[in-house]
């Protein structure tokens, strides 16, 4: 009996956090009412509120664990064996353009929130993002000592590039998802290009 009740709590967090997605993505944060997120999980107001303190709770909420889930991902990567370290790079763009493909919707927000985030939120992204940083730039050392990539190039700095271009490139308004690959594919050149031994 515990355990359906659990389930049933579980899947109307579920309920809230995807509806919570699709209006943040369609109305951006401010527009976007906590009662609306309500009629669209087809919940009570109250019921929001059980599972969320507050509407930025619930929009910061969603964001941190996406890009907990990116960095869990981007680990594996760096950890992936009988691959180059340009492959891994490459890969490691590949799957960030996966998200955007995947995860409009998030991606959306993320973009959104990266304009004004509270002091909160900003340490906990700047941290999220400092640890990408990190897994690139590990991947980079590794290729600089088997003489992949030119030892004369800054880790950090190439890994701050890559993750630039990346989000940079990320525009849903002014661009379409195949405009996206190429720029992914131009970066990857460029790149690949520019830092190879």
């Amino acid at each position: 009996m515990e355990q359906k009740t659990e389930q049933k709590n579980q899947s109307k967090k579920e309920k809230v956090i995807q509806a919570a997605i699709k209006l943040f993505s369609e109305q951006g944060y401010h527009d976007t009412a906590v009662s609306e997120i309500a009629d669209e999980a087809e919940v009570a107001k109250g019921t929001v509120y059980w599972y969320f303190d507050s509407k930025e709770q619930l929009f910061w909420g969603i964001i941190v664990s996406e890009l907990e889930s990116l960095n869990t991902q981007l680990k594996k990567k760096l950890n992936a064996e009988h691959q180059s370290s340009i492959d891994k790079i490459e890969s490691v763009i590949r799957l960030y353009l996966e998200f955007f493909k995947n995860g409009k919707e998030t991606a959306k927000m993320i973009q959104e929130c990266s304009v004004n985030p509270g002091e909160y939120f900003y340490n906990e992204m700047y941290k999220l993002r400092n640890e990408a940083v990190d897994y690139l730039a590990e991947i980079i050392k590794v290729g600089q000592k088997n003489g992949e990539i030119k030892e004369d190039i800054n880790q950090e700095e190439v890994a701050n590039f890559i993750l630039g271009s990346i989000f940079g490139s990320y525009n849903p308004h002014a661009y379409k998802l195949k405009d996206i690959e190429a720029k992914v594919d131009l970066v990857l050149d460029i790149l690949c290009n520019g830092i190879k031994a």
